[in-house]
């Protein structure tokens, strides 16, 4: 009887909730996701894709995803739900297994990769572009052709603390930690800990 009722309970409370949200942001469905609140994905309309032909990118997910987009669904709370922003052509986020990020933002304009077993906390921004030119000229003539740009990755068992963010052409290692409110400009090598504004590190982990 336990056994029934904890699966009628996941039914109700997790599967079918999270099967509606996949629906309304448009991810395909996986039956070990638990994804509380509807994250946003940014695409291209679908008129510019057909009419004109401007291609997304892609999102690739792994089992076990964990997405909070609820103010309820965090301890600290939430800014915002999920964002996974793949407008740009030949753009590809990709999440590996047992992931879980509450109320981030990623922005690929090339390619952001996230290991298994990642935790990215509250309000984090992870972002491979400038957005926008250093030179003020060709920044006000909005020709943003030229923006720097560089892929991301952030390896295994690492955990992003609330509200960092991590810029272009970053690797994070193995089992590193990222303190909470930090700026990550530079890598990151493996089993440490580094946080602080720019990010430096501060402690190195005993390889288990």
């Amino acid at each position: 009887m336990k056994y029934i009722l904890k699966q009628l309970y996941a039914l109700i409370f997790r599967n079918l909730p999270t099967m509606m949200n996949c629906l309304l942001c448009g991810l395909k469905y996986q039956h070990s996701w638990n994804i509380v609140g509807t994250p946003r994905i940014i695409k291209k309309p679908f008129l510019s894709s057909v009419l004109l032909g401007q291609r997304n990118g892609t999102i690739i997910i792994g089992r076990k995803f964990k997405c909070n987009n609820k103010t309820k669904s965090n301890s600290i709370g939430l800014i915002q739900p999920c964002v996974f922003n793949v407008a740009t052509a030949g753009s590809t986020i990709k999440i590996g297994n047992n992931v879980g990020i509450s109320g981030s933002t990623i922005n690929a304009t090339t390619t952001i990769e996230i290991g298994n077993n990642v935790l990215i906390g509250s309000g984090c921004l992870i972002t491979d572009t400038d957005s926008h030119p250093i030179d003020w000229k060709v920044r006000i003539d909005e020709r943003n052709e030229n923006t720097r740009k560089a892929p991301i990755k952030i390896c295994d068992n690492v955990f992003i603390g609330a509200r960092s963010i991590i810029l272009k052409g970053v690797t994070i290692g193995e089992n590193s930690i990222i303190g909470a409110g930090s700026v990550v400009s530079k890598n990151v090598p493996a089993n440490c800990i580094a946080c602080g504004n720019p990010a430096k590190i501060i402690k190195t982990l005993n390889e288990q």
